[in-house]
């Protein structure tokens, strides 16, 4: 026994439900990314700093070295995932989204401390350096919320759309 085939009929198809290509999305300028991103990053390194001169802190030599790899992560690790973060949640408007994804950005700085070597105290390191690059990446990101725009598409007429500006 076959399967009949399946008849065709002359209806048309129903039209798929048209999405809005155009959404609300969140603009961090280049200062305001450069307060979230640089300003925390700079601040982590002069920490390290600071420690590294108090007498006894640094006796076996573990901090003076991570102030470099501070810096390579905030540069390998910290410049794509916060631009990343950025693009991936242009379209929430929530501060609290962003803020989680820069700090969960710099908790990623705390891994790159194994490129010194994975004996002795390197391992232990990890936290130190990662929740704090979280903490001061996350307290970055709140701090730039002022400089951030919403960019609403449906508050723009066509002919402002068309010439770049505001009708307000």
């Amino acid at each position: 026994m076959t399967t009949p085939a399946p008849e065709k009929t002359a209806r048309r198809r129903r039209p798929r439900q048209h999405r809005p290509t155009h959404r609300a999305r969140l603009r961090l300028g280049v200062t305001g990314w450069a307060v979230s991103w640089l300003l925390p990053t700079a601040v982590m390194g002069g920490l390290l700093l600071g420690l590294s001169f108090v007498p006894g802190l640094d006796d076996q030599g573990f901090l003076t070295p991570l102030i470099p790899l501070i810096g390579g992560a905030a540069v390998a690790v910290g410049i794509p995932g916060t631009l990343l973060v950025s693009w991936l949640y242009r379209h929430h408007l929530n501060p609290s989204v962003h803020v989680l994804g820069y700090a969960l950005v710099g908790l990623l700085y705390g891994p790159v401390v194994l490129l010194a070597g994975t004996g002795g105290l390197m391992p232990m390191l990890i936290p130190l350096v990662g929740f704090p690059a979280g903490v001061l990446l996350g307290v970055g990101r709140w701090a730039a919320q002022p400089l951030t725009t919403v960019e609403d598409p449906a508050d723009r007429t066509p002919t402002a759309a068309a010439e770049g500006r505001d009708d307000d």
